[in-house]
């Protein structure tokens, strides 16, 4: 471990001072800029300390996420809560608030990023004296840090899965990443596009088998369903990646009602593992995203930020597990 004297070099203050600041000694008075620079110091050298761990930040998390969103999504409520334990765990204040223009920026240290933003929002924030850490996506990766689930690993996994049973029609079910009709821009979603590279790289990309709804919600889904029910319910691909679970649950509705058989029919895999997807009939194989673990990276990597800036851009990238459930037969997977 680092010694106050190592620490003192690094930061450009004398050991006696140091070891007040890094202590908490309440009778010594130090300006917010010589904290902020042995605490930083302290940090780069990996130097453990009390006052550190416990400090108490002041973080405003802009949740740029509508209350229709969340209620059509607990993806995001499930990331809400986790913030808000992390935090409380972490000794963080947080303050919850949909919009930039609502922040308190005096006495905020730092924030977090949750849902879409307008290019005027992200430029305002990139300008902003504080960290900026976006979670669940990165709308701009070499200007901000991001915590969010590995979606291009989860697809190819599950791509992966889907050819081990032997499948060579797969289709894909996913979302806009954008409402155009609150003036932004429709984009194609990650998933969307690590699909189709993934399948083009195999030579097995069929444009025919991807259907795109408006949304993430149950039911974007179910239109999609019966959208696919419509279309080719006599030449069904062998199996289709969801990109959501409520998008599969609203799937699974739709080939209830029109006697597509699944797994017999037509296999499905989805991404989150929400509550929902054990009890739907059939219940949703699916990739667990870990949205306590999301919420508790974000938190820890948002205070290391504030104490210890640094200049090259990260982004963290978590794992999912994949839970086989009723959905995509085990036995279809090869040995």
């Amino acid at each position: 471990m680092a010694t106050i004297r190592e620490i003192a070099r690094e930061a450009g203050y004398s050991p006696a001072t140091v070891s007040r600041v890094l202590n908490g000694d309440p009778t010594f008075s130090a300006s917010e800029k010589a904290r902020e620079r042995i605490l930083a110091a302290a940090h780069s050298l990996n130097y453990s300390s009390r006052l550190i761990h416990e400090r108490n930040y002041a973080v405003a998390v802009i949740f740029a996420i509508t209350p229709q969103e969340e209620l059509r999504d607990v993806y995001f409520s499930g990331l809400r809560q986790s913030l808000a334990e992390s935090a409380e765990e972490s000794g963080i204040t947080l303050s919850f608030c949909q919009r930039l223009d609502d922040v308190e920026l005096d006495g905020t240290d730092g924030i977090i990023a949750v849902g879409r933003f307008m290019a005027e929002d992200l430029e305002r924030m990139k300008k902003l004296d504080m960290q900026v850490l976006f979670v669940d996506s990165n709308p701009d990766p070499h200007s901000f840090d991001s915590v969010q689930p590995n979606l291009q690993m989860i697809v190819n996994s599950a791509i992966d899965c889907f050819i081990s049973a032997g499948f060579q029609d797969i289709g894909f079910i996913g979302g806009k990443s954008w409402n155009s009709e609150e003036g932004r821009h429709t984009l194609r979603d990650i998933r969307t596009r690590c699909f189709e590279s993934q399948m083009r790289e195999l030579n097995l990309f069929n444009p025919d088998y991807v259907f795109i709804g408006d949304n993430f919600s149950v039911d974007s889904g179910y239109n999609a369903g019966c959208e696919i029910v419509a279309e080719m319910q006599k030449s069904m691909p062998q199996g289709f990646l969801v990109a959501s679970d409520p998008l599969a649950v609203g799937v699974l509705q739709a080939f209830n009602e029109n006697r597509i058989t699944v797994p017999d029919d037509v296999s499905v895999i989805s991404i989150n593992d929400i509550d929902i997807a054990k009890y739907v009939s059939p219940p949703l194989t699916t990739f667990r995203i870990d949205t306590e673990e999301l919420g508790k990276v974000a938190v820890e990597t948002l205070r290391n930020m504030i104490a210890s800036p640094k200049k090259s851009r990260r982004m963290i990238l978590l794992d999912a597990e994949l839970v086989v459930r009723k959905s995509f037969k085990v036995q279809e997977l090869r040995a």
